[in-house]
């Protein structure tokens, strides 16, 4: 509207000037007209150019103004559209603010969430700090218990090659004893030649008798001994292979130790038959044995008696602490055990792997009196041939024993 109203003015002030000029051309013609004729057709001439140059100043002015107004128009749309876009910033703003509102509470809910999480990884740092502790004395645990059952088993290892020396030794008292046995029959044959020349016949077939049963005597004896190398042998691999893989492999080396206790038992069964021609002259059997020293932390299974206090016929085993019954009949046996110190233990009497008596020695008084409980037990059994019976603990730990052998285990043939 500005625009409209300058182009107004500006047009009347044109005019203006353009009637004064007329008025003044007129005045100054008629001046002329009164001073020189001769001057009109000039005045008149520039008139003439002078109204021409006004109309072209018009036209042009007329063009001027359908310019302005076409720029006014456009103005007017550019105007409108600003105003629009005004409307849609504003619009946008409004937007953007209840977007800033929102991301507002998503941030102080992000805030809280971030707390509960921080609280949440205290907790779980403080269950890794217990959970390393608690691992800590599992692992300490395990080791004692690794350490524990690593010096068992070296007792038991050295239990075992105790009873493989005993057995090498009662084997090579058997070869011993049956190669003087051998040089006896020697002599014997000497004294038949020097006896009984006259008969010589005779003497041939019974020295072929004779040493048809020494050829027999000597093949058994080479059985036994070549039995004697694959059992040391399997041993020597048994003890090799259970050391290399103890801790994998402890309840495996539990297993092999009841073979090889199974295998030293028909072992001496075999040399028990091997000598049963000395043995079955004599139908008594009986033995006492004891223990000369005490164990406080014992906890074994089979418990056994090293010391002979009596012994007459075969049977018992102060290595292995095993009676095997050589004849068939009714046996006697008898326990005696004390405890150690402020502590309990029991013992069965035990035939063929079957629990029969039980001697309890039992302490529960908390007394600061050092106190050992003596227990007891007698049992008659019917043995057949080759029966075994031996004291297996049932329970408890650590026994007392001393020189005076308080710990005994006896047994007898009754009839």
């Amino acid at each position: 509207m500005r625009l409209v109203c300058m182009l107004g003015i500006i047009l009347s002030l044109v005019r203006v000037e353009a009637v004064s000029s007329f008025l003044t051309d007129g005045e100054n013609k008629t001046s002329t007209s009164m001073e020189s004729k001769n001057k009109e057709f000039d005045d008149l001439s520039i008139l003439r150019q002078m109204i021409n140059q006004e109309t072209v100043i018009r036209l042009a002015l007329v063009k001027n103004v359908h310019a302005l107004v076409n720029d006014v128009t456009v103005l007017k749309q550019s105007l409108a559209t600003s105003e629009w876009k005004i409307s849609e910033l504003q619009r946008t703003v409004a937007s953007l603010q209840q977007e800033n509102g929102e991301l507002k509470k998503s941030s102080s809910s992000s805030d809280s969430r971030i707390m509960e999480l921080e609280t949440k990884l205290q907790t779980v740092n403080e269950n890794v700090s217990s959970l390393s502790d608690h691992l800590y004395i599992i692992q300490k645990d395990s080791e004692e218990k690794r350490q524990f059952y690593f010096n068992k088993t070296n007792s038991v290892l050295n239990d075992v090659k105790i009873e493989v020396r005993y057995l090498s030794v009662t084997l090579l008292d058997f070869k011993e004893k049956t190669e003087t046995e051998n040089e006896s029959r020697d002599k014997k044959y000497e004294e038949l030649e020097r006896h009984f020349n006259s008969s010589i016949t005779d003497l041939y077939v019974e020295n072929s008798i004779i040493k048809q049963d020494v050829t027999s005597q000597t093949t058994l004896i080479h059985g036994f001994e070549d039995s004697q190398s694959k059992t040391k042998r399997a041993f020597s691999e048994n003890l090799n292979r259970t050391t290399s893989n103890f801790e994998t492999k402890f309840q495996t080396f539990k297993n092999e130790q009841l073979k090889l206790s199974s295998a030293v038992a028909s072992l001496e069964l075999a040399n028990m038959n091997m000598s049963k021609s000395n043995c079955e002259n004599s139908r008594n059997h009986a033995f006492s044995a004891g223990i000369s020293s005490g164990k406080s932390v014992w906890t074994g299974d089979t418990l056994v008696f090293p010391v002979i206090i009596y012994s007459e016929g075969t049977g018992y085993n102060p290595s292995t602490g095993i009676f095997t019954a050589p004849t068939a009949g009714t046996y006697v046996f008898y326990i005696s055990v004390q405890s150690a110190m402020h502590k309990y233990i029991y013992f069965d009497i035990v035939l063929n792997g079957s629990a029969k008596v039980r001697a309890l020695a039992w302490y529960n008084s908390g007394s600061s009196i050092a106190i050992h409980q003596t227990g007891t037990n007698l049992v008659i059994l019917h043995l057949q041939t080759g029966d075994i019976v031996w004291v297996k603990r049932g329970g408890g730990t650590g026994y007392h024993s001393d020189s005076a052998h308080i710990m005994t285990f006896s047994g007898f043939k009754l009839y």
